[in-house]
């Protein structure tokens, strides 16, 4: 009982989406139609993702692309420029999270050997929205992509187009906003390049790739889980230790609070008559999110927006990924690691977070609902 007690305390968002669902169970009563809530899809999905990702991490395959791009530059500001692209286009394929915690270190370590430090801040901030902005362009991006490309059954292209803008868009005040604030300050790097376990890097690659065929709607949920278990049972069995069942758990409990509460008529009418616009629904997604983050905003939206409307909540989300810290739970990674190496400069970051994130989504925001 103990460490069941810890296990649920431990994850404070997944500790409130749990007491939701337990509340909704008094207003609707359980029964075996809670099973129609859950988007096994979804769950099946993000569970292979975390699999394959946390192999790779093992592997310190990010490790070797970071220092093999970063490792012959001799100025801070391109060094600066090289770990935030890699942190943004990475995160189009590997999540942004699995990213963040191999690239938020490495970019700490990257700083003090160099001693740059006067930089890190500046450079974590910009690696961070990067992370939020890349992986806002694919489905297996970010847990709120796969969720809404899942229950609405997005086509691919579809998705692609309704959120190349905002990647773009970011990708662009990124790079503008490292060039004028980090200078070109001559550094000396001298690291070696990690060794990469090329076998099991294969072993699960392949299991990235049977995520990604299931996105693509070419292999079945079940097959893909099929597989990825078989894999795991053989050659890794430790890697169910990493997976982050407390993120799992959260999107069941979302599932059954929002099927509940999509069952009260009045609320049902109610909620539906203010997200029937683009702009209700679009606004609705950015600043829900700056409250209980864009994970859980894009589960309780998407419940109540009509199947035709799902391009302003998928933006919605994603421009929500940014501003407070608790928008979106990659930037709570970065966050952690801010408070154990840059104790002091809490106020300065964010402060300086605070500030880019909102200049940037009024910028993305208003190029994407007024040309897109």
């Amino acid at each position: 009982m103990i460490r069941i007690m810890e296990f649920i305390i431990k994850d404070k968002v997944f500790l409130v989406a749990m007491i939701f669902a337990v509340f909704s169970m008094f207003i609707t009563t359980p029964s075996l139609a809670y099973l129609d809530y859950v988007n096994w899809k979804v769950l099946i999905i993000m569970f292979t993702i975390m699999i394959a990702v946390s192999g790779i991490y093992e592997t310190h395959f990010f490790d070797y692309v970071a220092t093999k791009l970063v490792m012959h530059l001799k100025n801070i500001k391109w060094v600066g420029l090289v770990i935030v692209l890699v942190t943004f286009f990475l995160a189009m394929l590997l999540t942004n999270d699995a990213v963040l915690l191999t690239l938020i270190p490495f970019t700490i370590f990257i700083t003090k050997h160099t001693h740059q430090e006067k930089h890190a801040i500046t450079i974590l901030i910009l690696q961070t929205i990067a992370a939020n902005m890349g992986s806002a362009l694919t489905p297996m991006g970010d847990p709120q992509n796969i969720y809404l490309y899942a229950y609405f059954n997005i086509p691919f292209s579809s998705f692609l187009s309704v959120t190349f803008p905002i990647t773009l868009m970011g990708l662009l005040l990124i790079v503008t906003t490292l060039l004028i604030r980090i200078p070109s300050s001559t550094c000396e790097l001298n690291i070696t390049t990690p060794v990469v376990d090329l076998r099991r890097l294969f072993l699960y690659l392949l299991i990235l790739i049977n995520a990604l065929l299931n996105i693509l709607r070419i292999v079945p949920e079940l097959y893909t889980l099929i597989i990825t278990l078989i894999l795991v049972m053989i050659y890794g069995r430790h890697l169910l230790r990493r997976v982050d069942f407390h993120l799992l758990l959260t999107f069941l409990a979302f599932f059954i609070f929002t099927g509940n509460l999509s069952q009260i008529q009045n609320v049902q009418i109610f909620v539906s008559q203010l997200l029937n616009t683009r702009y209700s629904i679009f606004f609705s997604g950015l600043f829900v999110s700056q409250l209980i983050s864009n994970v859980p905003t894009a589960v309780l939206l998407s419940t109540f927006t009509p199947v035709y409307l799902w391009q302003p909540l998928l933006q919605g989300v994603n421009i929500g990924a940014m501003g407070s810290i608790i928008a979106s739970l990659a930037s709570l990674i970065t966050f952690k690691y801010v408070l154990r190496d840059y104790h002091q400069q809490i106020k300065h970051y964010l402060i300086q977070y605070t500030i880019l994130c909102i200049i940037f989504i009024i910028i993305i925001s208003t190029v994407v609902l007024i040309f897109f």
